[in-house]
Order: C-alpha cells, then structure tokens, then sequence
C-alpha cells in the first residue's frame, strides 16, 4: 500500500473497507514495508475519511494504532506531532493522547510552537478522546 492509493479513494468510503485499510497499513508498517513517514501519511489520509463515517473505528484495529502510534510519539519533529495529534484526536486513541500528555510535562526539551499545539489540542479534547463525536451529540440529542 502507497499514499498514492489511498489519496485516489473518494472523501466518503464504508467503515468496512477503512478497517480493511486500516488493517493493511497497520501489517505494512510491522512488516517494514513502508517507512514511519508513509504510515503517518497513510494514516492521516485514512482518518479524514473515517472521521467521515461518523463511527468509531472497531476496537482491536484502534487498540492497534493506540499501540503503534504510542512507540512512535516523539516531539522531535512539529509536522510528525500534528500528524499524529489529528490521529489521535480524530479516532479517539485514548493511551496514545494519555502519552501525548505526560510528554508535556516530562520532556524539556520541547520547541515552543510545538509545545503549544500540544498544549492546545490537550486544552481543546478535554475529557472526551475516548468519543471524537462528544461534540457532535449535543446536536444529535436536540434534533431527536
């Protein structure tokens, strides 16, 4: 699997055929197939359209993109830590934010403008990574 792949999927794709490539970049990725910079491409591309779908994704592939992107967190590169901020934030990968958050307050070695953006996306989350949609549902109760 390539950017280039999944850049041509339409803006909308079925939850099923997300987790199929969810599942993919995940093993590619393990499997050293592709490079850390494409699977952060990769996923960022996958999350807009999951994010589409309005559903969160199944359990075991967020567990596993919890787990992957958690070894990855580094706050050594600002356009890697907006990335995988939007991921996290996006699919609700509650270890990985959790992680994002002591990384706050343990690392001092943490350039402004990224400290910041850090800082920000913890502020604006609050306690609602587990549900990207806790926003939304204020709507979905008033229409009912």
């Amino acid at each position: 699997m390539n950017i280039e792949d999944v850049k041509k999927l339409p803006d909308r794709v079925s939850k099923e055929v997300l987790l199929k490539f969810f599942k993919k970049v995940l093993k590619d990725f393990k499997d050293e197939i592709i490079d850390k910079r494409e699977f952060l491409l990769i996923l960022i591309e996958l999350t807009d359209r999951q994010v589409m779908t309005y559903e969160l994704l199944e359990e075991d592939t967020r567990n596993d993109l919890d787990t992957a992107l958690r070894r990855l967190w580094s706050t050594d590169s600002y356009e890697e830590v907006d990335t995988i901020l939007s991921i996290v934030v996006n699919l609700g990968l509650e270890k990985t934010f959790n992680k994002i958050k002591e990384s706050v307050t343990k690392e001092h070695n943490i350039d402004l403008i990224t400290l910041n953006e850090i800082k920000e996306t913890i502020i604006e989350v609050g306690d609602h990574i587990s549900n990207p949609y806790y926003d939304l549902e204020k709507f979905k109760s008033s229409n009912e």
